[in-house]
């Protein structure tokens, strides 16, 4: 014990003068700049710099098809090695505000490699690539090893009252956040920010579109481990594609207008109101929470361990190649399709549910159904040790459920009139017969007071059991 307690207290000791070397040695090079030690440099600057249009740095932003803003990181050969650390904002200015101006904030301190250390430029270059005017703003960030570049800002400000409709916005960025609104106001009174697209791209920032921004063309964000995030209650664009890892997505709580939205994540959450429009889902090991989807709910093949719970569908459902899956929704007005090896699949509130066709292969986990009255379509389902719960509100079309072990329970209008053909090598129990039938293949008419019309319920469970039920009111639960 005693070795051990010494060993400890040199350890210690060792580990402060080695802490006590480093702070010396940043100290010796904060107060004399320029100085190298070990091959590192502190690096210090606390600039800010304007550019305006009445100063001819560039034209009004209303005079560009696209404004393009990159904050990039160049090695000592000037060569582009990744994006910089730049906060970006793009707002509308106050009602007299006269001509657009760029203001970059350049404040930032600490390590560097000697060897990386690269100088800060900012750069705004008119291009007319395909005939397209276009405003280029690329801002070098120093290239630094450790440093604080929390300050680090570039606000581009437009008069309110210009037309900016027709422009399109791009930004590139690394760690910053990327708004579009930006904090704007005059006697509390905000100011819409009116585009044509947005696109962006960010690593560790956040996406932010605040109040009143409009991109009725399309929207296109990436980020990797930020958040995107829209503060106004409703939005809508052609088509949208937002695409974080492990960052959350914040639609709007009321409604996405969209002929096309694509949500991807790896193991973020998604949030949000109403979705009118077709909505594909690019998930993994994340939470959805959304409310109705006007249109189509597709799935990828990247479907792993994602947890999907939304209102109803009023179009098709169709995940064709998931891994895990949990889904739960009130009613499918649309066909569905889904396959994964893995899957929680509930479908159905109260009288609500299954409208349409609906063909579903998983081979373990649980799949509970309602379905509708009116529902004249197929049902197939298929597992290998799932348990499957069947309600039928009426009974008008042909319906088969097959599992290897899984157990089968169906429960059935008081009403209806089908034929049922029940097989497996465990228990077949009718919930109104007083034997129940052991390992054979069984059929049953079963009459009740609607229509008989040749309905044909397959069951077949290899080992598993088959319960069938018949009440006078049958309900989701």
């Amino acid at each position: 014990m005693k070795v051990k307690s010494g060993f400890l207290m040199y350890l210690f000791i060792f580990l402060g003068l080695i802490l006590g070397a480093f702070l010396i040695m940043v100290c010796i090079m904060m107060f004399i700049p320029g100085t190298s030690i070990f091959g590192l440099e502190w690096v210090s600057n606390n600039t800010q710099y304007t550019y305006t249009t009445y100063e001819n740095d560039f034209k009004e932003i209303s005079n560009y098809d696209t404004v393009i803003i990159n904050a990039i990181s160049k090695d000592p050969k000037g060569n582009t090695i990744e994006n910089g650390y730049f906060d970006i904002e793009i707002k509308k200015g106050y009602r007299d505000a006269t001509s657009s101006n760029l203001v970059v904030t350049n404040k930032l301190y600490g390590l560097a490699k000697t060897s990386d250390i690269t100088n800060f430029d900012i750069s705004i270059e008119e291009q007319t690539p395909n005939g397209q005017n276009q405003l280029v703003i690329n801002i070098q960030q120093v290239n630094t090893w450790l440093a604080n570049t929390s300050s680090c800002i570039a606000v581009l400000t437009i008069p309110a009252e210009q037309n900016i409709s027709n422009v399109n916005f791009i930004v590139n960025t690394k760690s910053g956040t990327i708004d579009f609104g930006g904090n704007v106001n005059r006697d509390n009174e905000p100011v819409a920010l009116n585009v044509k697209s947005l696109t962006a791209k960010s690593e560790s920032g956040a996406i932010l579109v605040k109040d009143l921004t409009t991109a009725p063309s399309f929207i296109d964000f990436s980020t990797t481990s930020g958040n995107i995030q829209f503060s106004s209650n409703s939005f809508k664009a052609e088509t949208m594609s937002l695409k974080t890892e492990s960052g959350k997505i914040t639609l709007p709580n009321t409604l996405i207008d969209t002929q096309a939205l694509t949500l991807s994540t790896n193991t973020g959450t998604i949030t949000g109101g109403n979705v009118n429009g077709n909505l594909t889902l690019d998930t993994q090991i994340g939470i959805v929470r959304l409310g109705n989807v006007y249109g189509n709910l597709n799935g990828t093949e990247k479907i792993d361990g994602t947890d999907i719970k939304v209102s109803n569908i009023r179009g098709e459902l169709l995940i064709p190649s998931a891994k895990n899956l949990i889904l739960t929704a009130k009613n499918v007005d649309g066909n569905i399709n889904i396959n994964s090896d893995k899957a929680v699949i509930n479908i159905g509130e109260e009288k609500v549910g299954v409208k349409s066709s609906a063909i579903i292969s998983v081979k373990s986990g649980s799949i509970n159904l309602f379905v509708e009255r009116r529902n004249n379509n197929e049902l197939n389902i298929t597992t290998e040790s799932a348990k499957v719960k069947a309600i039928f509100e009426t009974f008008t079309a042909n319906r088969t459920i097959t599992t290897v072990n899984g157990q089968i329970e169906i429960v059935l209008n008081q009403n209806a009139s089908l034929d049922l053909i029940a097989e497996t090598h465990s228990d077949t129990n009718l919930s109104w017969e007083e034997e129940k039938i052991n390992n054979e293949i069984s059929l049953k008419l079963i009459r009740g007071q609607g229509i008989y019309n040749n309905s044909i319920l397959k069951l077949k469970s290899n080992n598993g059991r088959i319960d069938v039920t018949r009440k006078v009111d049958v309900s989701f639960n």
